[in-house]
């Protein structure tokens, strides 16, 4: 599978955006070979039944040098082991908890997905709907190639959009930062405009990871119910699930640490960003590619619906709805706002997800014929303390 992008980047400079600091919204090229398939600087992982996961994070946290990490593992849909090692702020006293809230980047992706799905079960639109048809009219000079791109291959990327979200002149004066005045939906549609009178970048089909394909379909979910994403996310995803714990942007409030801050590498260090700074994350207007945040109890109810709905269960959506959402776009590995791979958890069939904004990084894998998923997460954006950890906590429920 070709490498997905790690190169968008966003800041602010008195209300304007520059393009070189825009921080990065990904989804990582490949799942590590679980079960002993990669090196790892954790010797002995154990199993799933040794109550012992805090200190396995731990010497997986302190081999790869960051602030903090956590990591769980669902079985069945019950949390079975979960545990959060670390400091919310690099050289700071106060640990981590696994109450925390943690960001969790384009894993967002899946959620936005997941929402246009609920959407589509309650007849507001279909797997086949078109951005004509619901833009056309707002957008009356899109270029022509996107009119019959459908919903359904904005959620796999193959809608042709560009890669750089950047190039728009909305952007470069500024309307889509958090301190512009514009109401959000406008600013999405706003968005969307721009991206659809560029040209496409591969043809409509094709594979490319871009977080534009999601802010239109955000702009989309936005116009057809007439609410802003996240007043739908909250009321047709969270409230469902009991996600009470959920929100969007950089978690916790300016000038406490009393969540975890995100952490950039510069020059080898850790640099801290306080969660009331325009560097703590994207702008809020990027929001269905990629800004929520959330505890670990409550992602866990999450994946747990779509693990049951990967087993062929109803739940929150139909077992039909999440079966579309789990199966790759023809000539892709990519479905709903998920990664499909055929042996991605022990040689079994697995889905997956990461993300990062360049101050966290998450990743999620999903496994039908195991009954059983992990997620970690960390307050810094180290991919490889991450998928080293994700591979030791498939070890461990192997090995259980």
């Amino acid at each position: 599978m070709r490498t997905l992008p790690d190169d968008q980047n966003r800041a602010a400079s008195s209300g304007a955006w520059h393009r070189s600091r825009f921080l990065a919204l990904c989804a990582a090229a490949s799942l590590a070979a679980a079960c002993g398939g990669s090196s790892s600087v954790v010797a002995n992982p154990g199993n799933a039944a040794d109550g012992q996961l805090s200190d396995v994070l731990e010497t997986a946290r302190a081999g790869h040098n960051v602030p903090a990490m956590a990591a769980m593992l669902i079985e069945d849909g019950l949390i079975i082991e979960m545990a959060a090692v670390g400091t919310r702020v690099i050289n700071q006293p106060e640990v981590v908890t696994t109450d925390d809230q943690w960001h969790i980047g384009s894993i967002s992706k899946s959620m936005t997905s997941t929402l246009a799905a609920v959407l589509i079960e309650q007849g507001l639109l279909d797997w086949d709907t078109t951005v004509a048809d619901v833009l056309l009219d707002l957008v009356p000079d899109m270029r022509n190639e996107y009119h019959n791109v459908r919903i359904e291959q904005l959620m796999a990327h193959t809608g042709g959009l560009r890669e750089d979200i950047t190039q728009s002149p909305s952007f470069a004066a500024g309307d889509f930062s958090n301190t512009s005045m514009i109401p959000m939906r406008d600013k999405r549609l706003m968005w969307t405009a721009d991206l659809l009178r560029m040209a496409p970048q591969v043809g409509v089909g094709t594979h490319l990871y871009s977080n534009a394909n999601y802010i239109v379909l955000g702009a989309i979910l936005e116009q057809v119910t007439g609410e802003q994403w996240e007043d739908l996310m909250n009321r047709e995803l969270f409230a469902p699930l009991g996600m009470i714990n959920t929100g969007f942007g950089a978690p916790g409030t300016a000038g406490m640490r009393t969540q975890p801050w995100g952490h950039a590498n510069v020059g080898g260090i850790w640099q801290p960003f306080d969660p009331g700074s325009i560097d703590a994350d994207n702008t809020l207007a990027i929001g269905p590619a990629g800004t929520v945040h959330s505890t670990l109890r409550d992602f866990s109810a999450y994946i747990a619906a779509h693990l049951n709905g990967a087993r062929g269960n109803d739940g929150l959506l139909l077992a039909t709805s999440f079966a579309r959402l789990h199966t790759p776009q023809p000539g892709t590995s990519y479905g709903g706002g998920w990664v499909v791979n055929a042996a991605g958890w022990a040689a079994t069939p697995a889905i997956w997800h990461n993300g990062s904004n360049g101050r966290w990084f998450a990743h999620t894998v999903i496994a039908k014929d195991r009954n059983a998923a992990v997620f970690v997460v960390s307050n810094s954006k180290s991919r490889a303390a991450v998928e080293d950890m994700i591979n030791v906590m498939i070890r461990r429920f192997e090995a259980m």
